[in-house]
């Protein structure tokens, strides 16, 4: 699943690209991908202009004329496409027949513009999904959901970070980085590289942290975030950029997916476990 700067990718991608675009008509073949009846949909986003595409924790909100919007979540397979006469824009899952056949066998959701150009969800495994909500409407499922702070925003302070640290002591550093309520947008792959980069085991409790273990997870979250970001996010099996190209980030990972390679930084040997429901890698010579 696409983390926070593979979802900031994508939502910068197709800002460069929809916005301003006027939708002329809908279509979906997966009802459990829509939250309303098909002719309502049809009926609410004709004529609707994109105003903005935003991003909070790991979903897009595209902003629409009328206080609507459109709410998206790419999940394990989903992938965005834009199709336009001279353009295309891909992000999410790497779908082969999504960079060379649109609509195809995948596609569960069109959104066609006046323009002639198309916006294409796809989704391999169907579990991703596009809602649309009044605005309202879309900050009370937000607001039920109890979402953490974004890492990235000037809100998030050391402070901050601090006293969500202390109502999770018995939490194992990692699963609490990974829990959305804590903090959005840090999946498998970046509290993986914080933990490293602050030297510690994913797999300890967080009451046993030291106040300058706490400092350097604080700065690693915001470097290794801003930096992912940068190179345009992580590509293995789950991800393409908005110009469907893979995340460079993959090159200046330290630990994720190095298991039984040398540390970079000590020449230990990178290992792994399970922790939380999924594999965690670090290296037990100098993360303590």
């Amino acid at each position: 699943m696409p983390e926070l700067p593979e979802v900031e990718t994508i939502k910068r991608g197709l800002a460069k690209t929809i916005i301003g675009k006027k939708i002329a008509g809908f279509d979906s073949d997966w009802k459990k991908m829509i939250n309303r009846p098909l002719p309502e949909y049809k009926k609410i986003v004709a004529g609707q202009e994109i105003k903005a595409v935003e991003r909070r924790a790991k979903m897009l909100i595209i902003d629409l004329t009328g206080d609507w919007r459109l709410w998206f979540h790419l999940k394990l397979t989903g992938q965005l496409v834009f199709s336009g006469k001279k353009k295309k824009v891909v992000g999410g899952h790497p779908i082969k027949e999504g960079f060379e056949k649109d609509p195809n066998r995948f596609t569960h959701a069109t959104f066609t513009f006046t323009d002639g150009s198309h916006l294409y969800f796809n989704d391999v495994r169907k579990f991703g999904w596009v809602r649309l909500y009044r605005s309202g409407e879309l900050k009370e499922k937000l607001e039920a959901m109890k979402l953490g702070p974004e890492p990235l925003a000037a809100g998030f302070t050391l402070s901050v970070f601090k006293e969500r640290l202390k109502k999770k002591p018995n939490n194992k550093i990692k699963v609490f980085l990974m829990d959305p309520q804590n903090i959005v947008g840090l999946g498998n792959i970046y509290s993986d590289e914080v933990c490293f980069f602050a030297r510690v085991r994913p797999d300890r409790p967080v009451k046993s942290l030291k106040e300058n273990e706490i400092k350097l997870l604080f700065q690693g979250i915001k470097k290794i975030l801003t930096e992912a970001i940068k190179y345009e996010g992580t590509s293995f099996s789950d991800y393409v950029n908005a110009l469907g190209e893979a995340g460079a980030y993959t090159k200046k990972l330290k630990v994720y997916q190095r298991f039984g390679q040398k540390c970079f930084r000590c020449g230990g040997t990178v290992k792994r476990m399970k922790l939380g429901g999924r594999t965690s890698h670090f290296c037990p010579s100098c993360q303590k």
